[in-house]
């Protein structure tokens, strides 16, 4: 599982950086969702599968996304069409918050399971005849 969450948390992750700074004409988007919402939903995607498949890089993961909203909201200066938001960065950074958050709190209510003992087979008992 935690391959599948890899794979979708950093497929996530190209994504938002290709919608973050592409032109706006070329920014791909959800039909019929604003674009805050999408902003929102994208990074709490990315947080939540990068939480998943890397479990114990979770202060790494949250470091990354406040840097990588805040990067890339000023990166958005360099493409004519796009504009710079302080309250797009903070939407961001809010979905990463709740992506990490939702991953954090299914560990505590699905933790991991734990798998019974193999069975030992005693070999100081004498062999049956």
């Amino acid at each position: 599982m935690r391959r599948w969450a890899a794979l979708i948390g950093w497929g996530a992750v190209a994504l938002v950086i290709v919608a973050t700074l592409s032109p706006i004409g070329a920014r791909p988007h959800i039909a019929h969702l604003g674009p805050q919402i999408e902003r929102f939903a994208a990074y709490l995607v990315a947080a939540a599968a990068l939480a998943v498949a890397y479990p114990t890089r979770k202060g790494v993961i949250l470091l990354c996304i406040v840097a990588g909203a805040g990067g890339l909201e000023l990166a958005q200066h360099f493409e004519a069409s796009r504009h710079a938001r302080a309250l797009d960065a903070l939407v961001k950074i809010m979905g990463g918050l709740s992506g990490l958050a939702m991953a954090a709190l299914s560990e505590r209510v699905w933790p991991k399971r734990v798998t019974a003992p193999a069975i030992v087979r005693r070999t100081d008992r004498a062999p049956r005849p």
